[in-house]
Order: C-alpha cells, then sequence, then structure tokens
C-alpha cells in the first residue's frame, strides 16, 4: 500500500507538468499554423532580422554564401510577410550592411545547424520553440518550490495566450533563445549558494552564452547590482566583469550607431540628453501598445510591479525590478518605439518569481488586507 500511495502521489505530482508540456506544444502547433499580419503587425513565423540569423545556418551547413543566401531569398518571398524582397547582397557578409553588428550572435545559429538540416529552414523554429518550453517549466519549478503549482499553471496559461509572447517566442530570432538562458539564470539565482564552486562556474558559462546570442550586458550589471546591494559584492563583481568582456564583440561593432540610431543628425552629447525622453516615450508607447493588444500580458506585469513594489526590500523583487528597468533601458537606447516588448522579454520569469514569491509570503498572513495595509504603511 505504501510503494502504491508513493506511486500515486508521484503521478499526481506530475500531472501540472504534463498539462504544460502539451499546453506549450498546442501553443507551438497553433502558432505555426495560425500567423501572419495583425493589426499591420508582423506576427509571421520568419521575421525580417531573423533571414541573417537563417542564413548563418545554412551557411555553416553549405559553405557556399551564394547558395545559402539564395535559399533564404526564395524562403522568404513565400513564407515572409514583410521582407520578401531579399537580395543576396543583403545576406552576404561582404555585402550585408548589419552583418558587422550581428556577427557576434553565433549562438541561435550554431543550435540551430541540426534540425536546419534535418527539416531545412523551418528547422530555425525548433530552437525558439524548446526556449519557450523551457520558460514554462522553469516558472512551474519555481512554482512547485514554493508548494504553488496551481499559481505556476495559471501563470503558464497566461503566458502560451499572450500574442506578444508567442509572437517572440516562436518566431526565427534570438529572442527566445535569450529568455530560455535568462530563464535558466533564476534556477541558479534560487537555488545554489552564491559561495558554492557550481555557481561560479554556471554563471560565467551562461554569461558567455547570453552574451553570444545578442547583447545583454545590461541585464547582467542590473544582477550584479542588485547582488551588490545585498552583500555579494564578490559574485557581483564578477559578474559585472565577465558580462563586459563577454560583450566587448557587441560593442565594438555596434557601439558607434546603438545610440538612437534613428537620430543620426544628432550628435553623440545631444543623444545622451535624449535619453531620458526616449526612456519615456518607450515605456509609454509600450504600455499603451499591450494595452491595446495584450491586455493579459499586461495585467500580469503590472500585478508583479505592484507586489515588487510592496515588498521590495525582497531580493527576488529587486531582481524584477531591476531587470525591468535594464529592458526599458535597453528600449530607450535603441529609440524604436512600437516594438511590442520585444526588448524587456527576459523580464518575464523574473516577474513570474516575483508573483509567486509574493503570494508565498501572503499564506502566511491570516488577514490578506492587513498584510497589504502594513506594506503601504511601511
Amino acid at each position: 500500500m505504501t510503494y502504491r500511495y508513493k506511486t500515486m502521489e508521484y503521478s499526481r505530482r506530475l500531472i501540472p507538468y504534463f498539462f504544460v508540456l502539451t499546453l506549450g506544444v498546442m501553443t507551438i502547433f497553433a502558432r505555426y499554423k495560425y500567423n501572419g499580419l495583425i493589426y499591420g503587425f508582423d506576427y509571421g513565423l520568419y521575421q525580417p532580422d531573423g533571414m541573417h540569423y537563417t542564413y548563418r545556418a545554412l551557411d555553416l551547413l553549405n559553405h557556399n554564401p551564394e547558395q545559402s543566401a539564395q535559399q533564404v531569398s526564395d524562403w522568404y518571398k513565400s513564407n515572409s510577410f514583410k521582407a520578401k524582397n531579399i537580395s543576396i547582397a543583403d545576406l552576404i557578409p561582404e555585402t550585408s550592411p548589419v552583418y558587422y553588428y550581428i556577427s557576434h550572435r553565433i549562438l541561435y545559429p550554431l543550435l540551430s545547424i541540426p534540425f536546419v538540416y534535418m527539416f531545412g529552414i523551418p528547422g530555425m523554429l525548433v530552437v525558439p520553440s524548446i526556449a519557450f518550453l523551457v520558460l514554462l517549466f522553469v516558472v512551474l519549478r519555481i512554482c512547485s518550490s514554493y508548494k504553488l503549482m496551481y499559481i505556476g499553471v495559471t501563470i503558464c496559461l497566461v503566458l502560451s495566450i499572450s500574442p506578444t509572447v508567442t509572437r517572440w517566442m516562436v518566431s526565427n530570432t534570438t529572442d527566445a533563445l535569450l529568455v530560455g538562458l535568462f530563464s535558466y539564470s533564476i534556477i541558479l539565482l534560487k537555488d545554489f549558494s552564491f559561495h558554492s564552486k557550481t555557481a561560479y562556474i554556471q554563471i560565467p558559462t551562461l554569461i558567455l552564452l547570453t552574451s553570444a546570442t545578442r547583447f545583454s550586458l545590461v541585464f547582467w550589471i542590473a544582477i550584479g547590482l542588485v547582488l551588490f546591494l545585498n552583500r555579494e559584492k564578490l559574485l557581483s563583481i564578477c559578474i559585472i566583469f565577465i558580462a563586459s568582456i563577454c560583450s566587448i564583440p557587441a560593442l565594438k561593432a555596434s557601439l558607434g550607431v546603438a545610440l538612437l540610431p534613428n537620430s543620426k543628425e544628432q550628435t553623440t552629447f545631444e543623444k545622451i540628453f535624449s535619453l531620458p525622453a526616449s526612456f519615456c516615450k518607450v515605456l509609454f508607447v509600450d504600455v499603451a501598445q499591450l494595452a491595446v493588444l495584450d491586455r493579459a500580458l499586461l495585467a500580469f506585469l503590472l500585478f508583479g510591479v505592484f507586489l515588487a513594489l510592496l515588498q521590495f526590500k525582497n531580493i527576488v523583487n529587486q531582481y524584477f525590478l531591476a531587470m525591468l528597468f535594464a529592458g526599458y533601458i535597453l528600449g530607450a537606447v535603441n529609440g524604436v518605439l512600437g516594438v511590442n516588448f520585444r526588448y524587456q522579454l527576459p523580464v518575464i520569469p523574473f516577474c513570474a518569481w516575483t508573483i509567486v514569491s509574493s503570494i508565498n509570503l501572503m499564506k502566511s498572513k491570516p488577514n490578506l488586507f492587513s498584510f497589504l495595509q502594513s506594506h503601504i504603511k511601511t
């Protein structure tokens, strides 16, 4: 009877994971089948900047630049919505206007090679799809550690129905992989002692991987500063130093054009003074866009911000607010309006961590109203 009970208990604990796995797979297949232009926004699977990563993966397989570029060009004519007219010159390193600026983003094309070999260009969607599932399972693991699996399932449902999350997490861009890697960073920050050898080995490796995915220095600085304020000075300095070193290729390639690239008539000095205004514009447009297109995700984020501000002394909440601020700093530096929360995507698992951590603290309070009232007063 004891063995049978343990088996039933183990099976019961697996039910949320099977449910979320099914939910995630259904979301991926639905995204694959139903995609296109919505209100003029490109919700296609093959994004304009994705052509460069697709070309890199193909060229690593073919070792024939012209052939790889032609394959991408032909594919985008029939499978893309806003990048149908791609010339070979747009892709080949010697003539591409952007290749130099994204040449350091090698991890996504490298990981996609076996899937492109097996499935062709649609194989570029496998790594992002896996990263999306990683996000969901990290959320479940966090909630499991607090014994709040029903909250985890609810959050996973919100993320699965979010057109913003699925837009960027199931497409041929680096965004999904970056989110997946930062999701794993929560496991390290939560489960490992900061003084353990495991943390000091895995965190630098993770920094290297995120830096090879896309520019992520601002996020690691945010994490490092939170650690520094919480007396983990050695780990903080190590994280910021390693992240700075790993970001040198990205900084070297785009430092001259990364700051407000659409304001070419302004001097660098003028651009720096324009950053606060750019930050406010990006924040306002982002919130307004979510209010129109994705109210579920907006409610999820605002709820996280509300809880984080109520319990700001909690390091979990500090991580979330620091990551959110870093994401909008990155958006302000880029200066492009209406990118649909794309630069801030890595904050999503941190928001989930804040929500479940806060709810766990509320469980110990007999009266929720008195709990909120005491925090508001303090």
